[in-house]
């Protein structure tokens, strides 16, 4: 058993065609009427299934042109539609010599049923060699065109939806992307004037980008740096330990605030620098690198040590030195307390106060340190 199955969807022949193939019939296939006539005259077949609205010929002329063709007129013929779908449709195909209308999509156990039915009432002779629209050719024109020029506009309409919504598409499109070369320009513009080192890491360590003012500090360009390892490049020897360790626990979330680490200038002038290290991640949450902002430190610390040699001068700077040290010693005891009570904590039921102790005390030492500097 051979059926002819024609549609200008590629999807949709593929569709039909594997549905009957699996039910054991032999398949071929057209894009429009005009080729489907052209195998129906060279080949022989035992039934049409035909899409209605084609270009070049649609599926009722395909239909007229099979009923008024001798060899042809008693292959039953069968439209599958998904744009002619309401009654009147199913009436005119009936009209113009159908034997059933299937509505797209389909049930394949439906559209089989209906291919043998179909073929059991041709193999039985009743297949009709004429058509009803001999009887009223004017009315069933009429109707034809009347559902061929309201298929027509809701195409034209479901078009003009579909282009609307593009242009709509389109226009968000060219917003977003308007909003994120600004939001780039200006983390650019920022990368480029902030007065701070800025730091691009990727997952493994590898410098991806340093900012001017990291250029500044270290003496190095960013072409000299681009891809090396930082550890090999800025650390010390012997602190490349920690220094790894801090950039594993910030990859894997663990942001790391204020620790403090030294890097080797191209001059291999020692710089100390206080690091601010936050994860960098994809829209997936996925880590996929390090950004470091540090500030260098460098003076602050030798003022601090050269003052802290100096003996006071008076008894008013001795009173000052005491109360400060002891100001200093208070509130490096509150840290370390509140860091055991972190430790003994198991539950974290209350790690965010302990915190907030910590981040109060580490404050006042920056209070402290301020005047001293």
């Amino acid at each position: 058993m051979k059926i002819l199955i024609v549609d200008d969807d590629p999807s949709n022949l593929t569709l039909l065609e594997a549905s009957l193939q699996n039910s054991g019939y032999e398949v071929g296939s057209a894009a429009n009427g005009e080729i489907a006539l052209s195998k129906l005259r060279s080949d022989n077949f035992d039934l049409i299934i035909s899409d209605i609205l084609m270009p070049v010929m649609d599926g009722y002329n395909l239909c007229l042109e099979c009923k008024a063709d001798e060899k042809l007129k008693t292959i039953p013929f069968i439209f599958c539609s998904g744009t002619y779908t309401d009654d009147k449709d199913e009436q005119l195909a009936l009209k113009f010599g159908a034997q059933a209308f299937i509505c797209k999509p389909f049930n394949n156990a439906d559209l089989i049923n209906k291919v043998k039915e179909v073929i059991a009432v041709s193999k039985s002779g009743k297949i009709k060699k004429d058509t009803p629209w001999l009887k009223d050719e004017m009315g069933v024109y009429k109707l034809y065109s009347e559902r061929l020029i309201n298929k027509l506009e809701k195409k034209m309409q479901d078009l003009d939806k579909e282009k609307m919504s593009l242009e709509m598409e389109v226009a968000e499109r060219i917003k977003a992307e308007e909003r994120l070369r600004k939001s780039r320009n200006f983390a650019e513009s920022l990368f480029h004037a902030a007065p701070a080192i800025v730091v691009i890491l990727d997952t493994t360590g590898r410098v991806i980008r340093i900012n001017p003012y990291m250029e500044k500090i270290s003496g190095y360009t960013e072409k000299e740096v681009k891809g090396r390892g930082w550890s090999d490049v800025f650390s010390p020897e012997k602190e490349s330990k920690d220094i790894s360790e801090i950039f594993s626990n910030t990859v894997e979330n663990k942001t790391m605030l204020g620790n403090v680490s030294s890097i080797i200038s191209k001059s291999g002038e020692r710089r100390e620098i206080v690091w601010f290290d936050s994860p960098l991640k994809d829209i997936e949450e996925k880590s996929i690198g390090l950004l470091a902002v540090g500030q260098d430190i460098t003076e602050q610390l030798k003022l601090q040590k050269e003052l802290f040699k100096s003996p006071p001068k008076n008894a008013l700077e001795k009173n000052f030195a005491g109360t400060t040290g002891n100001d200093f010693n208070h509130l490096f005891e509150v840290i370390e307390e509140n860091l055991d009570r972190l430790a003994e904590n198991k539950d974290q039921s209350n790690n965010s106060g302990y915190l907030d102790e910590i981040r109060k005390a580490i404050q006042k030492v920056r209070e402290l340190n301020s005047r001293l500097i």
